[in-house]
Protein backbone atom coordinates (compact mmCIF):
# COMPACT_ATOMS: atom_id res chain seq x y z
CA UNK A 1 0.00 0.00 0.00
CA UNK A 2 1.33 3.57 -0.89
CA UNK A 3 0.26 6.63 0.24
CA UNK A 4 -2.29 7.12 -2.30
CA UNK A 5 -3.54 3.78 -1.39
CA UNK A 6 -3.81 4.70 2.11
CA UNK A 7 -5.57 7.76 1.61
CA UNK A 8 -8.57 5.89 -1.03
CA UNK A 9 -8.80 3.64 2.23
CA UNK A 10 -10.93 5.68 4.99
CA UNK A 11 -10.00 3.01 7.69
CA UNK A 12 -6.36 3.13 6.84
CA UNK A 13 -4.18 4.20 9.61
CA UNK A 14 -3.02 7.44 8.03
CA UNK A 15 -7.01 8.10 6.73
CA UNK A 16 -8.25 7.90 10.38
CA UNK A 17 -5.31 10.55 11.40
CA UNK A 18 -5.42 12.70 9.45
CA UNK A 19 -9.95 12.33 9.85
CA UNK A 20 -8.82 13.15 13.17
CA UNK A 21 -5.97 15.34 13.11
CA UNK A 22 -6.97 17.83 10.29
CA UNK A 23 -10.53 17.29 10.00
CA UNK A 24 -11.17 20.82 7.07
CA UNK A 25 -9.69 20.05 4.14
CA UNK A 26 -12.75 22.05 2.73
CA UNK A 27 -10.66 25.25 4.15
CA UNK A 28 -7.82 24.90 1.61
CA UNK A 29 -10.29 23.66 -1.24
CA UNK A 30 -12.46 26.73 -0.74
CA UNK A 31 -8.99 28.62 -0.37
CA UNK A 32 -7.58 27.02 -3.67
CA UNK A 33 -11.09 27.55 -5.78
CA UNK A 34 -11.24 31.63 -4.73
CA UNK A 35 -7.67 31.61 -7.08
CA UNK A 36 -9.23 29.36 -9.97
CA UNK A 37 -8.70 30.94 -13.33
CA UNK A 38 -11.69 31.35 -15.82
CA UNK A 39 -12.67 28.13 -17.22
CA UNK A 40 -11.50 29.92 -20.79
CA UNK A 41 -7.63 29.72 -20.05
CA UNK A 42 -7.76 25.48 -19.20
CA UNK A 43 -5.93 24.12 -22.28
CA UNK A 44 -7.19 20.88 -23.16
CA UNK A 45 -6.03 18.01 -25.74
CA UNK A 46 -7.13 18.48 -28.94
CA UNK A 47 -8.92 15.72 -30.83
CA UNK A 48 -12.40 13.69 -31.31
CA UNK A 49 -10.41 10.64 -29.94
CA UNK A 50 -10.49 9.59 -25.87
CA UNK A 51 -7.86 10.55 -24.02
CA UNK A 52 -5.37 8.78 -21.71
CA UNK A 53 -5.51 11.55 -19.11
CA UNK A 54 -3.52 9.71 -16.36
CA UNK A 55 -0.33 9.55 -19.35
CA UNK A 56 -0.57 12.88 -20.14
CA UNK A 57 -0.56 13.96 -16.34
CA UNK A 58 2.38 11.92 -15.60
CA UNK A 59 3.96 13.01 -19.14
CA UNK A 60 3.75 16.52 -18.30
CA UNK A 61 5.02 15.66 -15.03
CA UNK A 62 8.18 14.41 -16.46
CA UNK A 63 8.55 17.20 -19.15
CA UNK A 64 8.61 19.77 -15.88
CA UNK A 65 11.32 17.23 -14.63
CA UNK A 66 13.09 17.61 -17.64
CA UNK A 67 13.17 21.51 -17.41
CA UNK A 68 14.05 21.38 -13.88
CA UNK A 69 17.23 19.05 -14.50
CA UNK A 70 16.42 15.80 -13.39
CA UNK A 71 14.50 14.02 -16.11
CA UNK A 72 15.02 10.33 -14.56
CA UNK A 73 13.91 9.48 -11.21
CA UNK A 74 13.64 6.37 -8.91
CA UNK A 75 10.08 5.98 -9.88
CA UNK A 76 10.82 5.34 -13.53
CA UNK A 77 13.88 3.45 -13.46
CA UNK A 78 12.04 1.06 -11.40
CA UNK A 79 9.71 0.79 -14.08
CA UNK A 80 12.17 0.46 -16.71
CA UNK A 81 13.31 -2.69 -14.67
CA UNK A 82 10.61 -4.46 -13.81
CA UNK A 83 8.47 -4.04 -16.97
CA UNK A 84 10.42 -6.67 -19.23
CA UNK A 85 9.66 -8.97 -16.82
CA UNK A 86 5.91 -8.42 -16.66
CA UNK A 87 5.79 -8.27 -20.56
CA UNK A 88 7.71 -11.33 -20.95
CA UNK A 89 5.26 -13.36 -18.49
CA UNK A 90 2.36 -11.98 -20.28
CA UNK A 91 3.42 -12.03 -24.10
CA UNK A 92 6.98 -13.69 -24.44
CA UNK A 93 10.50 -13.36 -23.45
CA UNK A 94 11.61 -11.59 -27.08
CA UNK A 95 8.59 -8.96 -26.52
CA UNK A 96 10.12 -8.70 -22.87
CA UNK A 97 13.55 -8.32 -24.36
CA UNK A 98 12.33 -5.63 -26.81
CA UNK A 99 11.03 -3.70 -23.67
CA UNK A 100 13.66 -3.66 -21.77
CA UNK A 101 16.00 -2.37 -24.23
CA UNK A 102 13.40 0.48 -25.45
CA UNK A 103 13.26 1.06 -21.80
CA UNK A 104 17.09 1.29 -21.62
CA UNK A 105 17.52 3.62 -24.13
CA UNK A 106 14.43 5.52 -22.89
CA UNK A 107 16.70 6.15 -20.12
CA UNK A 108 19.77 7.06 -21.66
CA UNK A 109 17.12 9.43 -24.26
CA UNK A 110 16.22 11.42 -21.07
CA UNK A 111 19.41 11.65 -19.35
CA UNK A 112 20.58 13.52 -22.52
CA UNK A 113 18.15 16.38 -22.36
CA UNK A 114 19.19 19.62 -20.98
CA UNK A 115 17.92 21.53 -18.36
CA UNK A 116 16.17 24.44 -19.25
CA UNK A 117 17.86 28.01 -17.77
CA UNK A 118 17.03 31.34 -17.06
CA UNK A 119 13.09 30.43 -17.30
CA UNK A 120 13.31 29.38 -20.55
CA UNK A 121 11.53 26.01 -20.56
CA UNK A 122 9.95 24.91 -24.39
CA UNK A 123 13.13 23.65 -27.08
CA UNK A 124 13.12 24.28 -30.66
CA UNK A 125 10.17 22.75 -31.97
CA UNK A 126 11.08 19.38 -33.40
CA UNK A 127 12.96 18.56 -30.28
CA UNK A 128 9.99 19.28 -28.02
CA UNK A 129 7.83 17.00 -30.25
CA UNK A 130 9.87 14.33 -29.09
CA UNK A 131 10.86 15.33 -25.93
CA UNK A 132 7.07 14.99 -25.45
CA UNK A 133 6.58 12.15 -27.06
CA UNK A 134 9.65 10.39 -24.57
CA UNK A 135 8.19 11.65 -21.49
CA UNK A 136 4.61 9.65 -22.66
CA UNK A 137 6.17 6.90 -23.02
CA UNK A 138 8.27 7.20 -19.55
CA UNK A 139 4.46 7.28 -18.25
CA UNK A 140 4.31 3.62 -19.61
CA UNK A 141 7.17 2.23 -17.75
CA UNK A 142 6.01 4.61 -14.44
CA UNK A 143 3.11 3.04 -14.65
CA UNK A 144 3.98 -0.59 -14.51
CA UNK A 145 5.89 0.74 -11.23
CA UNK A 146 2.91 2.26 -9.55
CA UNK A 147 0.07 -0.05 -10.50
CA UNK A 148 1.34 -3.35 -12.12
CA UNK A 149 1.26 -4.12 -16.09
CA UNK A 150 -2.59 -3.99 -17.00
CA UNK A 151 -4.23 -4.09 -20.67
CA UNK A 152 -4.24 -0.96 -22.68
CA UNK A 153 -0.31 -0.52 -21.67
CA UNK A 154 1.33 0.01 -25.17
CA UNK A 155 4.21 -1.69 -23.60
CA UNK A 156 2.54 -4.77 -24.47
CA UNK A 157 1.93 -3.87 -28.34
CA UNK A 158 5.96 -3.79 -28.69
CA UNK A 159 7.10 -6.65 -30.61
CA UNK A 160 10.32 -8.67 -30.61
CA UNK A 161 12.66 -6.29 -32.87
CA UNK A 162 11.28 -3.14 -32.16
CA UNK A 163 12.62 -0.67 -30.19
CA UNK A 164 12.63 2.96 -28.52
CA UNK A 165 11.67 4.94 -32.48
CA UNK A 166 8.45 2.46 -32.28
CA UNK A 167 7.03 3.22 -29.10
CA UNK A 168 7.59 6.90 -29.93
CA UNK A 169 5.62 6.58 -33.48
CA UNK A 170 2.89 4.90 -31.61
CA UNK A 171 2.15 8.32 -29.20
CA UNK A 172 -1.11 10.14 -29.96
CA UNK A 173 -0.57 12.46 -32.22
CA UNK A 174 -2.44 15.23 -29.74
CA UNK A 175 -0.08 14.73 -27.12
CA UNK A 176 3.04 16.89 -28.63
CA UNK A 177 0.94 19.90 -28.71
CA UNK A 178 -0.61 19.52 -25.70
CA UNK A 179 2.18 19.17 -23.68
CA UNK A 180 3.94 22.16 -25.83
CA UNK A 181 1.07 24.48 -24.52
CA UNK A 182 1.50 23.37 -21.18
CA UNK A 183 5.11 23.92 -21.09
CA UNK A 184 4.86 27.19 -22.45
CA UNK A 185 2.62 28.19 -19.79
CA UNK A 186 4.67 26.78 -17.15
CA UNK A 187 7.59 28.95 -17.84
CA UNK A 188 6.09 32.19 -17.24
CA UNK A 189 7.55 33.59 -14.15
CA UNK A 190 4.27 33.58 -11.84
CA UNK A 191 3.90 29.66 -13.20
CA UNK A 192 6.81 27.54 -12.65
CA UNK A 193 9.70 29.29 -14.72
CA UNK A 194 11.28 31.34 -11.38
CA UNK A 195 12.32 27.25 -10.49
CA UNK A 196 14.36 27.01 -13.21
CA UNK A 197 16.46 30.19 -11.77
CA UNK A 198 17.31 28.45 -8.16
CA UNK A 199 20.66 27.32 -6.81
CA UNK A 200 20.49 23.15 -7.86
CA UNK A 201 20.57 22.87 -4.06
CA UNK A 202 16.62 24.12 -3.74
CA UNK A 203 15.51 22.09 -6.25
CA UNK A 204 14.64 18.45 -6.01
CA UNK A 205 12.06 15.95 -7.67
CA UNK A 206 10.65 13.55 -6.73
CA UNK A 207 11.38 13.79 -2.76
CA UNK A 208 10.88 10.64 -1.10
CA UNK A 209 10.82 10.96 2.92
CA UNK A 210 11.74 9.54 6.17
CA UNK A 211 8.16 8.38 6.85
CA UNK A 212 8.02 6.64 3.14
CA UNK A 213 8.24 2.98 4.06
CA UNK A 214 5.83 3.30 6.48
CA UNK A 215 2.87 3.96 4.31
CA UNK A 216 4.61 1.46 1.70
CA UNK A 217 5.63 4.51 -0.09
CA UNK A 218 5.57 7.87 -1.07
CA UNK A 219 7.26 10.48 -3.52
CA UNK A 220 6.29 13.84 -4.23
CA UNK A 221 6.29 15.88 -7.68
CA UNK A 222 8.61 19.10 -6.71
CA UNK A 223 10.25 21.09 -3.52
CA UNK A 224 11.33 24.46 -4.61
CA UNK A 225 12.55 26.67 -2.56
CA UNK A 226 10.97 25.23 0.90
CA UNK A 227 7.95 25.07 -1.47
CA UNK A 228 6.22 21.43 -1.90
CA UNK A 229 4.91 21.84 -5.21
CA UNK A 230 1.92 18.81 -6.45
CA UNK A 231 1.65 19.30 -9.89
CA UNK A 232 -2.27 18.54 -11.10
CA UNK A 233 -3.15 17.99 -15.09
CA UNK A 234 -6.56 18.49 -14.41
CA UNK A 235 -9.15 20.00 -16.95
CA UNK A 236 -12.15 20.34 -14.19
CA UNK A 237 -9.88 22.70 -11.74
CA UNK A 238 -13.12 23.11 -9.71
CA UNK A 239 -13.49 19.20 -9.16
CA UNK A 240 -10.46 19.07 -7.18
CA UNK A 241 -11.47 17.67 -3.67
CA UNK A 242 -9.91 16.57 -0.31
CA UNK A 243 -8.41 13.84 -1.45
CA UNK A 244 -6.03 16.48 -3.04
CA UNK A 245 -5.53 18.40 0.10
CA UNK A 246 -4.50 15.03 2.36
CA UNK A 247 -1.95 13.81 -0.14
CA UNK A 248 -0.53 17.51 0.59
CA UNK A 249 -0.98 17.16 4.78
CA UNK A 250 0.65 13.21 4.29
CA UNK A 251 3.87 14.53 2.35
CA UNK A 252 4.10 17.14 5.09
CA UNK A 253 3.62 14.93 7.56
CA UNK A 254 5.82 12.14 6.44
CA UNK A 255 9.02 14.27 6.64
CA UNK A 256 9.70 13.56 10.35
CA UNK A 257 12.80 15.17 10.87
CA UNK A 258 11.90 18.24 8.81
CA UNK A 259 14.65 17.21 6.45
CA UNK A 260 13.20 19.43 3.76
CA UNK A 261 12.69 22.28 5.65
CA UNK A 262 9.46 23.11 3.92
CA UNK A 263 7.77 26.51 4.48
CA UNK A 264 5.10 26.40 1.34
CA UNK A 265 3.17 24.22 0.03
CA UNK A 266 1.32 24.47 -3.25
CA UNK A 267 -0.98 23.02 -5.91
CA UNK A 268 0.07 23.44 -9.65
CA UNK A 269 -2.61 23.48 -12.61
CA UNK A 270 -0.24 22.82 -15.27
CA UNK A 271 -3.40 23.21 -17.66
CA UNK A 272 -4.41 26.71 -16.52
CA UNK A 273 -0.80 27.97 -15.78
CA UNK A 274 -1.51 28.72 -12.09
CA UNK A 275 0.44 28.23 -8.73
CA UNK A 276 -1.40 28.43 -5.68
CA UNK A 277 0.40 28.05 -2.31
CA UNK A 278 0.11 28.82 1.27
CA UNK A 279 2.77 28.44 4.09
CA UNK A 280 2.79 25.50 6.30
CA UNK A 281 1.26 27.68 9.14
CA UNK A 282 -2.00 28.67 7.29
CA UNK A 283 -2.47 25.68 5.46
CA UNK A 284 -2.61 23.20 8.81
CA UNK A 285 -4.70 26.55 10.01
CA UNK A 286 -6.96 25.93 7.31
CA UNK A 287 -7.41 22.00 8.20
CA UNK A 288 -8.46 22.63 11.42
CA UNK A 289 -4.85 21.36 13.46
CA UNK A 290 -5.15 21.98 16.86
CA UNK A 291 -1.42 21.11 17.56
CA UNK A 292 1.84 22.59 16.14
CA UNK A 293 3.77 20.73 12.87
CA UNK A 294 6.72 18.93 15.13
CA UNK A 295 3.55 17.23 17.76
CA UNK A 296 1.64 16.55 14.23
CA UNK A 297 4.47 14.74 13.11
CA UNK A 298 5.73 12.71 15.95
CA UNK A 299 1.95 11.67 16.30
CA UNK A 300 1.63 10.55 12.51
CA UNK A 301 5.16 8.35 13.09
CA UNK A 302 3.74 7.03 15.97
CA UNK A 303 0.38 6.26 14.79
CA UNK A 304 1.99 4.74 11.31
CA UNK A 305 4.73 2.81 13.42
CA UNK A 306 2.50 1.30 15.78
CA UNK A 307 -0.03 -0.50 12.54
CA UNK A 308 3.00 -1.30 10.53
CA UNK A 309 4.04 -4.79 10.84
CA UNK A 310 7.69 -5.80 11.73
CA UNK A 311 8.64 -7.72 8.68
CA UNK A 312 7.27 -5.05 5.93
CA UNK A 313 9.43 -5.08 3.60
CA UNK A 314 10.54 -1.53 2.06
CA UNK A 315 9.31 -0.19 -0.87
CA UNK A 316 11.59 -0.28 -4.08
CA UNK A 317 12.16 3.64 -4.58
CA UNK A 318 15.02 4.50 -2.11
CA UNK A 319 16.12 7.69 -0.72
CA UNK A 320 19.39 7.34 -2.21
CA UNK A 321 18.42 7.24 -5.29
CA UNK A 322 16.72 10.51 -5.72
CA UNK A 323 17.87 12.80 -8.30
CA UNK A 324 18.82 16.63 -7.32
CA UNK A 325 18.63 19.07 -10.16
CA UNK A 326 21.69 20.02 -11.78
CA UNK A 327 24.07 17.47 -10.39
Amino acid sequence: MSLASALKNPNSPMSRFLAAQLPTPDGVLDALRAQLPPRSTTIAPQGAQRFNYRSLGRAIDRRLRVAFGAPVDAPLTAGVGFAPGEVAAASSRAEGRAVREAGQDLLAALTEQPAAHDGVMQAEAQAEERLARLCYAASHFEEVYRAGLFPGNPLLDLAAGEGLQELLNRVPDHVPDDLARQVALAQAAEALGWVTQLPAQERLCAPVFAGSRDVGGADADFIAAGMLIDCKATIRPERIDGSAVRQLAGYLLLDYPHEYRMEQLGVYLSRQGRLVSWPVTEFLHLCGARLPLPDLRAACQQTLTASVPPHTPAPPVSRDRQQTLFD
